[in-house]
């Protein structure tokens, strides 16, 4: 009968970027104590395939990478641009990386900060691996060409950076980023902002009857309902604790009612099983709108949020409290 190192070696297939080969192999039972030696060959691959990527190295979105193979980016912070960037010192088309046949390159589009390439000013530049990319004063870029391993750890260390491992949302470090983004670009488009925050109802009892175990399922099962009702453009995250929080772009108070009713009917119907007990939760909800001149910051905007669903708890639970703008 094969002993397991045996059976082991028969499903041993190629990994990384080799093909081995077994050549010898000496194990003279499964409960030897003796070495196993294995002698292998290594055949070398073709190289992997690299693809050209631009990677955020500065700011909340460092590790943040944006593919360029086949197609050409417009940097800026107007609506429409491939990669906006909200700041005060990015104008509203910034720049361009566009391909001359299998060249990259990187135009200026007279914006006012300017755009730099390894520390220099350029006004069209073409773009090589390793090169670092300056837009304005603040945002920091890389050119690097990476194959499938290469762009799978990147993005592992993204998400590792910017997402809560037990939802699998993005967790407040990233929410805060970003809604100060879309804050900022609705203060100058006056585009409507909204914002849904939302606290799981009697969580500690339910982590009390139920143990943590449990509690830890209720919160990632609402994180897969977050995750499901929202759009690529709007974000959900976990705000802290068993409280979380959806952004809506463009979305005006009525749309945003909407939505925060849908979620909250879908959880009410959501049940979690724990050692063979059904668990029902439902959630309290606070919607904030902004709409370019209601909320002097970003931070009121949230605090906002914040106080109406205070007021939904204190209203018996279980509903959405919201104001219009």
């Amino acid at each position: 009968m094969p002993n397991r190192v045996t059976k082991l070696l028969q499903r041993f297939k190629a990994f990384s970027r080799y093909k081995y080969y077994e050549e010898c192999i000496v194990a003279e039972n499964e409960k030897s104590d003796k070495t196993i030696i294995v002698n292998l060959k290594a055949e070398p691959e073709k190289p992997a395939q690299k693809e050209p990527f631009l990677v955020s190295i500065s700011g909340r979105e460092t590790g943040k990478a944006i593919p360029l193979k086949g197609k050409d980016l417009k940097v800026g912070r107007e609506v429409g641009c491939d990669l906006m960037l909200e700041s005060p010192h990015i104008s509203r088309f910034h720049a361009e990386i566009f391909w001359k046949g299998s060249q990259l390159f990187i135009k200026d589009l007279g914006s006012t900060n300017g755009v730099f390439v390894n520390g220099r000013k350029i006004a069209e530049e073409p773009l090589h691996n390793g090169d670092k990319v300056l837009f304005g004063t603040q945002m920091y870029f890389k050119l690097v060409y990476q194959d499938a391993v290469d762009q799978n750890y990147q993005q592992s260390l993204f998400k590792a950076a910017n997402t809560d491992p037990l939802t699998q949302l993005y967790n407040k470090r990233y929410f805060i980023d970003f809604l100060e983004k879309e804050f900022s670009y609705t203060r100058r488009t006056q585009q409507p902002l909204s914002l849904i925050m939302m606290d799981i109802d009697f969580f500690k009892k339910i982590n009390d009857t139920y143990g943590h175990v449990a509690g830890d399922k209720v919160l990632k099962s609402l994180g897969a309902i977050l995750s499901k009702q929202t759009r690529l453009e709007n974000i959900s995250c976990r705000f802290g604790g068993e409280e979380f929080a959806v952004v809506l772009r463009g979305a005006s108070h009525s749309q945003a009612r909407f939505v925060a009713d849908r979620i909250r009917d879908l959880i009410t119907k959501e049940k979690v099983t724990s050692k063979n007990q059904a668990i029902t939760f439902t959630v309290s909800m606070g919607i904030a709108t902004f709409t370019g001149k209601n909320f002097g910051t970003s931070e009121e905007f949230i605090q906002r949020a914040d106080e109406l669903l205070y007021e939904a708890k204190q209203q018996g639970r279980n509903r959405t409290i919201s104001e219009a703008a």
